[in-house]
């Protein structure tokens, strides 16, 4: 009995209709951060590239030039990313699915790159890491989309 007379009557607490209000104007703050989250086309697709290219950089056994560049590249995307969108966060492993989807995409990384590695180094197979490389460029564009989709639709989801 007291919980009902304390939310009827007490001063300083909302009634019924401001607390649904809060809660519309919450939903509507998470939907719009949802909405922030999204990365502009050349995010996913510039570091899938840079992945390709790194990857053909040591098929051509230029492998001691291209990591610096490699790595300025995907910290330089990193950082215009959190300017353009506003929201700094960590999009791969932020909420429950997008860290599954994040971690199957780094094993899928590793098979394909390790795999062109003892292709080409072991089996002397010419390229094979550069097309492991292409292959984890496209991996990265696709799954990239997908972890964006998920944390999107997670967030609006209270997840």
């Amino acid at each position: 009995m007291e919980s009902s007379s304390l939310l009827s009557t007490s001063p300083g607490l909302p009634d019924a209709e401001a607390a649904r209000r809060a809660l519309r104007e919450a939903a509507a703050s998470r939907a719009r951060v949802a909405d922030s989250v999204s990365s502009p086309w050349w995010y996913h697709s510039g570091l899938g590239l840079a992945f390709a290219l790194v990857c053909a950089a040591i098929s051509l056994r230029w492998a001691d030039w291209a990591m610096g560049p490699f790595v300025v590249v995907v910290l330089g995307l990193g950082w215009a990313l959190s300017r353009t969108s506003g929201v700094t966060f960590d999009r791969y492993t932020s909420t429950p699915d997008a860290g599954r989807y994040f971690g199957a995409y780094l094993l899928a990384c590793l098979v394909l790159v390790a795999s062109g590695m003892t292709l080409e180094w072991g089996f002397d197979v010419r390229w094979a890491v550069a097309g492991a490389g292409l292959a984890a460029g496209v991996l990265t564009v696709v799954m990239g989309y997908r972890v964006d989709a998920t944390v999107r639709r997670e967030l609006r989801a209270c997840r």
